[in-house]
């Protein structure tokens, strides 16, 4: 595949100029994807140019301009592609991917000082059970997070509460069990105790210095967390309408008579939309986190409901008995630490939702936002200048994308959230975006919703389907920034993406020899059938043939069996006496 190839040569002669001139140490899985979505874009893609037969002053400049971009921080093109590749590869997102990924790196460490606990002898001597006592304590309040283990108030809290669990005889008969039975026993050990510090620390005289308290941790890390999405939030979608209010003053259509009319070139216009496109992929990458946020807020919720119906259950239960057994009181503590355990992974969570909030917001300077204000002011004055509109037909605006073809899948829209945006404004204009108020269907075999202005909008699109769904298709796969903030980058970049696999040849080569020419195994086995006379070829031949003529038949056998002219015998009946 001509074009695959040079996608991929382009990659390449990326990454070599990045390591070479600039010194830069860039990930060549988000070159490649780069390459790929940028060569289809209309404005700065390589589709005014034969892939399978590129001109090499095109890809020169289709080089140049992804290195410039790439080291232009206010560049609202690769800064949306920068946000859509954060959000691709940030699992981190996902809940089970955050908790599985803590365990792990948590037991690696943990694994170090199990096997210095299980390695204690039979025969330990007084001062290893001290030992041994010791790092026990280490191992509980390292395995609940209660803290850090060097605290030695923390150590002696967990040290009492481990002397009311297992006792010097205990501790001694521990080490004459197997090894894996210490291992089970040290883990039900670890979780009894570690819900004791964890219940005698709740109460209002607990100490919050030396003993981590995980509930207050989360309400802090709620407030802020909420409060600096809401602030982003809000800037994200106050910037995105003063761009997008910008661009309305400067165009004008009218769906009774089917023109659209601008006094500033709509290729100005489109500078100022890259940063209305930017902003707009900025919120919504926001409030996919936040609604993730979202969603562990309320399982943070349900498990703080949990954990004070625990400690309000031990609490009865040690108020109604003087002497409890062990049996009816520690399942409640083994309880109690399973749901501080998942505090915590909530809490970790949100953590890494704040890393990736930080790390989005720092793809957004406060010069890329003085750099959109200027903008508007420099379209403004453009306006002041120019007396008289231009007007355009919509037809005329749809058939310039003609002579531009996309393999884009109109079914794709189908996965694309494209009803915040009004659909003709975007189709006429060649990438416009402007806020949309009604919602309409236009397709029965196809679930899309398209958004559009008005009715009026509506009415236009739903009459001349055909026309504008193909006109709407090429817009929307020829743009890379609306095609990454409609989520259709992955759908559109499937198969550019893939490993290149040749398709196999239906014609198969077969590689075979004479039968009996052995050319390399003349072992002694084998010198049996070796001959270079083909006289002896000629005589086995005639000797294989002589046996098979001679090959038993039936007739043999049955007359082993005594069944031969079986017909003609009779037997006489048995006479009775």
């Amino acid at each position: 595949m001509p074009r695959h190839k040079t996608l991929i040569d382009i990659t390449q002669r990326l990454m070599r100029r990045f390591e070479e001139e600039r010194d830069l140490d860039v990930e060549e899985e988000f070159i490649a994807y780069v390459v790929h979505l940028l060569a289809r874009d209309l404005r700065r893609g390589l589709l005014k140019c034969d892939l399978n037969k590129p001109r090499a002053c095109e890809i020169n400049r289709f080089i140049d301009g992804i290195i410039k971009d790439y080291m232009d921080p206010t560049d609202p093109t690769m800064t949306i592609m920068k946000m859509s590749w954060i959000m691709k590869k940030g699992k981190t997102i996902d809940l089970k991917y955050v908790k599985e990924q803590y365990e792990e790196k948590f037991q690696e460490e943990l694994d170090i000082l199990i096997e210095d606990i299980l390695q204690h002898p039979e025969t330990c001597s007084k001062l290893q059970l001290d030992q041994l006592f010791s790092k026990m304590q280490v191992f509980i309040v390292a395995c609940y997070n209660l803290g850090s283990p060097k605290n030695h108030v923390l150590l002696k809290l967990t040290a009492q509460a481990l002397n009311s669990v297992i006792g010097r005889s205990d501790l001694q008969n521990y080490v004459l069990k197997k090894k894996y039975h210490r291992m089970e026993y040290l883990k039900r050990l670890a979780a009894t105790v570690g819900g004791i510090v964890i219940f005698n620390n709740d109460t209002p005289e607990g100490d919050r210095q030396n003993v981590r308290y995980v509930i207050e941790d989360l309400e802090m890390a709620q407030t802020n967390t909420e409060e600096a999405f809401h602030t982003a939030l809000k800037q994200a979608s106050q910037m995105r309408s003063f761009c997008q209010m910008a661009v309305e003053e400067n165009i004008k259509i009218d769906a009774n008579d089917m023109t659209l009319s601008y006094r500033v070139p709509l290729e100005r216009l489109q500078r100022l939309n890259q940063f209305s496109l930017m902003y707009a992929m900025f919120y919504r990458c926001l409030n996919t986190l936040h609604l993730s946020y979202e969603n562990t807020k309320y399982l943070v919720n349900v498990e703080q409901k949990r954990y004070q119906c625990v400690i309000a259950k031990i609490n009865d239960t040690l108020s109604m008995r003087t002497a409890i057994e062990s049996e009816l009181i520690f399942p409640h503590f083994v309880y109690l630490s399973q749901v501080w355990t998942n505090l915590n992974n909530f809490l970790n969570h949100i953590v890494e939702l704040n890393k990736l909030r930080e790390h989005l917001e720092s793809l957004i300077p406060m010069d890329i936002k003085s750099l959109a204000e200027s903008t508007v002011a420099e379209i403004l004055a453009i306006r002041q200048r120019i007396k008289s509109d231009s007007v355009v037909s919509f037809d005329e605006r749809m058939a310039a994308l003609k002579m531009h073809q996309t393999d884009g899948n109109f079914c794709n829209l189908a996965r694309a959230d494209i009803n915040e945006f009004c659909a003709l404004t975007l189709t006429i204009t060649n990438g416009l975006i402007l806020p949309a108020h009604v919602q309409r269907k236009l397709c029965m075999n196809v679930n899309i919703s398209f958004g559009f202005r008005d009715h009026r909008f509506a009415r236009y699109a739903e009459l001349r389907f055909e026309q504008f769904i193909e006109a709407f298709r090429k817009v929307i796969f020829q743009n890379a920034n609306l095609a990454l903030l409609f989520h259709l980058d992955e759908e559109l970049l499937r198969q550019e993406l893939s490993d290149f696999v040749e398709v196999p040849s239906k014609q198969i080569d077969f590689c075979g020899q004479t039968e009996m020419v052995v050319t390399n195994d003349l072992s002694v086995p084998n010198w049996i059938n070796v001959t270079w006379n083909v006289w002896d070829y000629h005589r086995e031949t005639i000797h294989l043939a002589d046996i098979r003529k001679k090959q038993t038949r039936d007739t043999q056998t049955k007359v082993n069996y005594g069944q031969r002219n079986a017909q003609n015998q009779a037997n006489s009946p048995r006479r009775e006496m």
